[in-house]
């Protein structure tokens, strides 16, 4: 019998060899491997120099020819719980986009990331991937390589392709790079080429598929003069990746730090497709790039402003703006409701629930603001009305061109009417 004071002692070790055991049972038909990364994304001008585009989180789920895989999710307990799109070869999930390191790391830490999927077998899969503390207080994520472009043994303008001539694409040396300590597999570097619609036409291969694939040894990649066309732009990405790796039961697992450069050329000649003069975004670390091959941006139609309020509170919100304020309703429901303020801007009262995004507070750090040429026959209106309190009289404002009065509603959300004092 063991004593009371040596089981807690012994629980810890007996827990961790249960989860370790659970984990190399797991056998998958249709897992390739799994990757979970930080990656700091560079777009590269013709003369060399590089900006930064942004820092990311990401997380893929790659599936074996034939294989099928649904419902992934990615958790970990520093962030929300973030959901795989289904795709048959490549399930991806994506964080935020930062502008520093730093910010990217308080929002998604190192530790450890809990993969969970399900198979065609029906069996549902959890498997841990580590983010470690390797880096000692310093970047992990590797310079960004420089690309340069040659053909025919000479270094070749980004401008002025021949499409008729093979193109050679090289890179800065991998010195981050190095052989696998653990023996699975090297430091990778990837080499992609799109076209002007944002397609993949060339791509130098992943590991564990059985087919070629370059690494951190490897300085160059060449494209076939077969794949491209005259007079268009195409668009070049290298990518440097530091890697941990690890198996999970027979799955092949990497947490990985990368760097990526993304590089447009040219070829010369006549187009006979239609490309926009900006290409459309190949990777989603992109974001210089849209979906659509512009970064105009579309047009807003609407603008609502969602105000959350508790069950007790929300009937009273429903008849201040509806029958108080006089505001008509174009979306009726039991849990939220649409008041009109003009042809295109709204107001929504939406009631306190599991499924609403947001749950009310006590202190509502939300000001409404309504803008109208007739701020004083509004003030005469709500002062005489039963309802509403003011919570500050109608002045001019010192701070801005404007003249105010403000209410509270029945949910604690401050509304400001006011008129601009501008000729």
């Amino acid at each position: 019998m063991i004593k009371n004071w040596l089981a807690p002692i012994l629980t810890i070790p007996l827990v961790s060899l249960a989860a370790c055991a659970q984990e190399s049972e797991i056998n998958s038909q249709d897992t390739q491997f799994l990757v979970v990364g930080k990656t700091a994304n560079y777009r590269q001008t013709d003369n060399a120099s590089q900006e930064m585009i942004n820092y990311h989180f990401f997380a893929e789920i790659f599936v074996k020819e034939g294989g099928h895989v649904i419902d992934g999710t990615l958790s970990n307990p520093a962030i929300d719980t973030m959901n795989f799109a289904d795709h048959p070869a490549v399930l991806e999930t994506h964080g935020g986009r930062y502008s520093t390191e730093v910010d990217l790391n308080a929002l998604y830490p190192n530790g450890e990331y809990m993969f969970e999927y399900t198979e065609s077998s029906g069996n549902t899969l959890h498997i841990p991937v580590v983010m470690s503390q390797k880096d000692d207080g310093k970047t992990r994520i590797p310079a960004s390589p420089i690309i340069t472009l040659s053909q025919n043994g000479l270094d070749a303008s980004g401008a002025l392709i021949d499409p008729d001539q093979d193109l050679v694409i090289l890179w800065t040396p991998f010195n981050e790079g190095g052989p696998d300590e653990n023996g699975f597999v090297d430091d990778l570097i990837f080499a992609v080429v799109g076209n002007c619609k944002g397609e993949k036409i060339s791509h130098s291969g992943v590991p564990f598929g059985g087919g070629e694939h370059l690494t951190y040894a490897d300085q160059q990649v060449t494209i076939s003069s077969d794949l491209f066309n005259p007079g268009e732009v195409y668009q070049v990405s290298v990518e440097h990746a530091v890697m941990d790796t690890n198996y999970v039961g027979n799955v092949p697992t990497i947490a990985t730090y990368a760097s990526t450069s993304f590089l447009d050329f040219n070829t010369s000649g006549d187009s006979q497709n239609d490309c926009t003069a900006l290409p459309v975004q190949m990777d989603k670390g992109q974001t210089d790039r849209s979906l659509t091959g512009t970064m105009d941006l579309p047009k807003i139609d609407e603008q609502i402003t969602m105000l959350y309020y508790s069950v007790e509170d929300f009937d009273k919100a429903v008849a201040f703006y509806g029958n108080d304020l006089k505001l008509e309703a174009t979306f009726d429901d039991v849990w939220v409701k649409i008041y009109k303020l003009t042809e295109t801007a709204f107001v929504g009262v939406v009631k306190d629930s599991d499924g609403g995004f947001h749950h009310p507070n006590k202190e509502s750090a939300v000001m409404v603001s309504i803008v109208s040429k007739a701020v004083d026959r509004w003030y005469g209106a709500i002062k005489n009305a039963k309802n509403i309190k003011i919570e500050h009289e109608i002045y001019n404002s010192t701070a801005a061109p404007i003249r105010a009065f403000l209410i509270r509603d029945p949910g604690g959300y401050t509304i400001e009417f006011f008129q601009w004092n501008i000729d």
